[in-house]
């Protein structure tokens, strides 16, 4: 499975496909990419905050499974450490760009590869701020991400 540096880089990387699926205004394309870039980068807070040398494969085992292998955004947070950050009583900005940016990846997200009508549900306004609530200096996502746990 991916290290902590592996998950950086992949978040990294697909940030910037993002970034030229924008350009190319493919809204739906841009839209998995963005989701994809906070999983990644959730996946490497997690290693950090637990010291762990790789992000846990499956195991087999539901308890240890149901934690790591998942795609949903609150539960990765929690693992994180960070939900202080991202709720309610942490900075306003950052439960902001938190809240505005998950209400539009619920549940199992990555499903919506197969939802055509899912994907139709994101234009160039709503990818935009996707975009905006990740990446805003000093108060996005990423940038919380790195100022906090140095990921």
């Amino acid at each position: 499975m991916a290290n902590c540096n592996d998950l950086k880089r992949i978040a990294k990387a697909r940030l910037k496909t993002a970034k030229i699926l924008i350009e190319a205004k493919d809204w739906d394309g841009a839209a998995y990419n963005l989701g994809y870039v906070l999983e990644c980068a959730l996946k490497a807070v997690i290693c950090k905050t637990l010291n762990l040398v790789n992000y846990p494969e499956y195991t087999k085992n539901d308890r240890t499974d149901s934690y790591f292998m998942t795609h949903k955004f609150d539960q990765l947070l929690i693992a994180s450490g960070m939900e202080y950050i991202f709720s309610p009583r942490g900075p306003i900005d950052a439960f902001r760009n938190w809240s505005d940016f998950t209400k539009e990846y619920q549940g199992d997200w990555p499903a919506m590869r197969y939802d055509r009508q899912r994907l139709s549900q994101f234009n160039e306004t709503k990818v935009k701020t996707l975009y905006t609530n990740l990446t805003e200096p000093n108060i996005g996502i990423l940038a919380i991400i790195s100022k906090k746990r140095k990921w």
